[in-house]
């Protein structure tokens, strides 16, 4: 056997054939990835996650800034994160907004019993820690009832206080249902808690059982803001609502920045101005300017310096406009101007080793990739991931543009094929008028002949 053939199956080939073999497949492979709505080479770019010096906690997370935004899908769900290795990373998407949670209190129950009056009765023992509470959420049997219930606290078990006296409903009918199982009342720190259930005197022939109960406390969590300063244009004067005014274009270094509330830093000890904030795009853009936020600005002698604070609803923008009402007064001294907006945060788990993190976007056919990572990640991180910062954009270095169409490609095509398309079409009209006059003339010479026959 030649040293240049292999054994394959009972048969010989030659080793150049096998190698043709392996490129074929490995093409093939390339051609099938590159063809993929989720290859890379779709996406058109690309920022470093740059790791902290030490990553102790299980997660990592980074904040999306401005020029994420200004490159990605409007709903950010275009976002890919790989490593060097070129492994993708699942990862949950956060917006880092206030919220008001209620949170379960553990409890010792004793004293379950029937009272008298056909009323059932239950007591809860927070412990000495007496913790703040302010709702319970209560567990009843049975449907279509109207049950009333009494909530009592005490120090020591003795003395008690109502805290709240209402009525539990529950009505069915067809697919309509209206069920109440919490109970709220005023901000409490009564170590034990008392509840008394009255029976409905239709629906229920004896007292109705209290089933399980949570005590519960409402937490602020107090989220988390991308605060940022704001590029101030030159002052202009302009012809405001009620009479002369400034107006200051704030860039926020995106076409697609959310903002939500602004901080004017004013070096005027005292003043009394109108003012409307507008929110804009890009120049040049064709998105007009549109009110988001009017009011006074106020500051009396003697107060601190303090910012001006605007709030509003949360918009995408990539200017504001501050224009304020001066009348005979002179222009406000504005030095400075900051903007905020909920912190987008990306969240995955810490790379092992030296391995590092890319994060991809721009893609607008891209789906959201629905990890399971982000649906089981616990909505408390406790500890707190460790905070990863982004480079600055790049452009995607495999990056291949989705190929134009037919007609933007070569656009004299089109008024080549529309010139052949007329001469075919003044061919067949040229042949038509021939056949046409022909047969004209072939009936006139017969007609002229059965005339003259006669």
């Amino acid at each position: 056997m030649s040293k240049r053939s292999i054994a394959c199956r009972g048969s010989e080939f030659p080793s150049w054939v096998t190698s043709a073999a392996v490129l074929l497949s490995a093409a093939a492979l390339y051609a099938q990835e590159n063809t993929s709505r989720e290859s890379l080479i779709h996406w058109q770019h690309v920022v470093a996650i740059e790791q902290p010096a030490e990553n102790t906690a299980p997660w990592v997370d980074s904040i999306v800034g401005p020029e994420i935004f200004d490159g990605a899908r409007y709903d950010l769900s275009d976002l890919r994160v790989y490593t060097g290795a070129g492994q993708e990373v699942p990862y949950a998407l956060r917006v880092r907004s206030s919220r008001s949670e209620r949170q379960p209190l553990d409890a010792r129950e004793f004293n379950r019993t029937k009272a008298p009056g056909e009323t059932s009765e239950l007591t809860l023992d927070l412990g000495e820690g007496k913790p703040e509470h302010n709702a319970l959420e209560v567990d009843l049997p049975g449907h279509n009832y109207r049950r009333r219930i009494e909530v009592e606290g005490s120090d020591d078990g003795d003395a008690w206080r109502p805290l709240r006296d209402l009525l539990l409903v529950d009505f069915r009918r067809g697919s309509k249902v209206v069920h109440d199982d919490m109970i709220e009342y005023p901000l409490s720190r009564f170590r034990y808690l008392r509840i008394k259930l009255h029976r409905d005197l239709i629906v229920d022939g004896e007292a109705a059982p209290i089933g399980d109960v949570k005590i519960l406390r409402t937490v602020e969590i107090p989220g988390e803001k991308l605060t940022l300063d704001a590029a101030i244009g030159k002052r202009e004067a302009v012809r405001a609502d009620a009479g002369p005014g400034s107006s200051w274009d704030l860039e926020l270094g995106g076409d697609q920045t959310p903002v939500s509330s602004i901080e004017v830093q004013i070096a005027d000890a005292e003043f009394v101005r109108n003012f409307n904030l507008e929110a804009g795009g890009p120049p040049n853009s064709g998105r007009p300017f549109t009110s988001v936020a009017r009011g006074v600005f106020r500051r009396r002698a003697g107060e601190p310096l303090e910012p001006m604070r605007v709030e509003f609803s949360e918009t995408r923008a990539a200017r504001l406009r501050l224009i304020v009402t001066d009348n005979r007064n002179p222009p406000l001294q504005v030095e400075r101007v900051r903007f905020a907006a909920d912190a987008r945060q990306v969240v995955c788990t810490t790379p092992q080793g030296a391995d590092s993190y890319k994060l991809y976007f721009g893609n607008s056919e891209a789906e959201d990739p629905s990890y399971d990572f982000a649906r089981n990640l616990p909505q408390n991180l406790e500890p707190e991931p460790d905070r990863a910062t982004l480079g600055g954009r790049e452009a995607n270095p495999i990056f291949e543009p989705e190929p134009l169409p037919f007609t933007e490609r070569w656009p004299w095509a089109v008024y080549l094929v529309l010139g052949l398309a007329c001469l075919v079409l003044a061919a067949i009209a040229t042949s038509l008028s021939r056949a046409a006059i022909a047969l004209h003339d072939t009936m006139t010479e017969a007609a002229a002949s059965r005339r003259s026959s006669l």
